[in-house]
C-alpha cells in the first residue's frame, strides 16, 4: 500500500517540477506520472487544474517572499535587515524565479500574483530604507533600483562567489544607505 498524498505533497512536487522544467510540467497527467500515482489522487484534493495552479502560486509567494521577509526580520535593525535581504537575494539560485516569471507571461493568475509580489518586495525594501533614515522619496527610488538590480541578477543567471557576493552587497548597501565605503567581508555589515 502506498502513502496517501496530501494537497501539500502535490504542491511541493509541483514547485520542484516548475523549478526544473517550467510551467508546462504543471499538468495533471505529467505530475501524476512523475509521482507514480493516478489522476484520481489529484482530483481528490483539487477541483481542477486552475485551482491547483492558484495554490502553487500562493505557495511560491510564501517561499519566495513571505518566508524570506520573516527570516530577514530576525535581524536587529533596518540596516542589518537590508544586508540580510540582499545577501539572500543575490546568493540564491534563480531557476524558480525565472520559471514563475515565464509562467506569468501566459497565465493571468501567475501574472497578477507576480505583480503583487513585486510590489510587496519593493514596498518592504522601501520600508527598510525609511526605517534606516532614508527620506521617503529617495527610499522609493532606491528600493526600485535595488529591485531592478536583483531582477538583473536573476536574468543574468550568473553565480557569484562568496567574496564577490559580499562586495556586491556592500556596494548596494553604500548606494542604498548613502554610507561611506568600508570593506565588507564574511557577512559583516558596514556600521552607520
Amino acid at each position: 500500500m502506498t502513502k496517501r498524498l496530501s494537497p501539500q505533497d502535490w504542491i511541493d512536487f509541483a514547485i520542484s517540477a516548475l523549478a526544473r522544467e517550467g510551467f508546462e510540467s504543471l499538468k495533471v497527467d505529467i505530475l501524476a506520472r512523475q509521482m507514480g500515482v493516478s489522476r484520481g489522487s489529484f482530483y481528490w484534493h483539487f477541483a481542477d487544474l486552475a485551482d491547483f495552479h492558484v495554490k502553487v502560486i500562493a505557495h511560491w509567494k510564501h517561499l519566495a517572499t513571505e518566508a524570506v521577509i520573516a527570516d530577514v526580520e530576525q535581524s536587529e535593525n533596518s540596516a542589518e535587515r537590508l544586508a540580510a535581504l540582499l545577501l539572500h537575494a543575490f546568493s540564491r539560485r534563480y531557476g524558480l524565479e525565472i520559471r514563475v516569471r515565464a509562467w506569468a507571461d501566459v497565465n493571468v493568475d501567475a501574472a497578477q500574483a507576480l505583480d503583487a509580489i513585486d510590489r510587496e518586495r519593493t514596498d518592504y525594501i522601501q520600508r527598510l530604507l525609511i526605517d534606516a533614515g532614508v527620506p521617503r522619496p529617495i527610499a522609493a527610488l532606491r528600493s526600485q533600483l535595488l529591485y531592478w538590480a536583483y531582477l538583473g541578477a536573476v536574468f543574468s543567471k550568473s553565480d557569484v562567489g562568496t567574496d564577490q557576493l559580499y562586495h556586491t552587497v556592500h556596494e548596494l548597501m553604500v548606494f542604498a544607505l548613502d554610507v561611506p565605503y568600508r570593506p565588507m567581508t564574511n557577512g559583516s555589515v558596514p556600521a552607520n
